[in-house]
């Protein structure tokens, strides 16, 4: 009994014999196998590449908030073109009120969101949960005061922005400075005299 039969129960299939070919010579040793794409059954990516998971998004790039956002901006070019197109202080002044704007808004909107979580907050803070919860009161209490502190700082940017001070200096000067890079530019181009070679 084979070990085929042992196994299932049946008989072994009769063995094939081999049939002796004989090869002329000229038929090739190797028959035609049609060409197939390596690509259809591999990948030389990274499956990370393929399936990129949140986490590894997110350390790719952060996110930036929107003040910092303002902050990065290149003002000097800005600044540098409209001096080249405006050639006018006054749309300096105005395009230095607009960045302020800008700026204010962003203050304005951090403002809004530190109340609605300090109102949630308040909610919150009452002597219950202050005799059930002491630990966790005294932390929600501190977020409090971080929150507040905060507010304050940026109600205080928001007054600074109106005269160009603050977080909002530092990008003001930037435009202005390339404002009057560009001013000149535009001045030495059309207004200056230019001598001309003569004979």
């Amino acid at each position: 009994m084979s070990i085929f039969s042992k196994l299932f129960g049946k008989k072994a299939p009769n063995p094939v014999e081999p049939q002796s070919q004989h090869l002329t010579p000229s038929e090739p040793m190797v028959a035609k196998v049609p060409f197939i794409d390596k690509s259809l059954f591999t990948e030389d990516r990274d499956p990370s590449e393929l399936f990129p998971s949140q986490d590894s998004q997110a350390h790719k790039t952060p996110k930036k908030s929107v003040l910092e956002d303002l902050k990065s901006r290149n003002y000097y070019n800005m600044g540098l073109r409209d001096g080249l197109e405006d050639h006018n202080f006054e749309v300096m002044d105005q395009n230095v009120n607009l960045i302020a704007c800008d700026f204010k808004e962003v203050y304005a909107q951090a403002i809004q969101e530190i109340d609605e979580h300090l109102l949630k907050i308040e909610k919150v803070l009452n002597p219950m949960f202050q005799q059930q919860m002491p630990h966790e009161y005294r932390e929600v209490k501190l977020q409090k005061e971080m929150l507040e502190e905060q507010k304050r700082d940026l109600k205080q940017q928001f007054d600074l922005a109106a005269v160009s001070e603050g977080y909002i200096e530092k990008s003001v000067e930037q435009y202005r400075a390339g404002f009057r890079k560009g001013f000149n530019l535009w001045i030495n181009e059309n207004l200056l005299f230019k001598p001309t070679k003569t004979n």
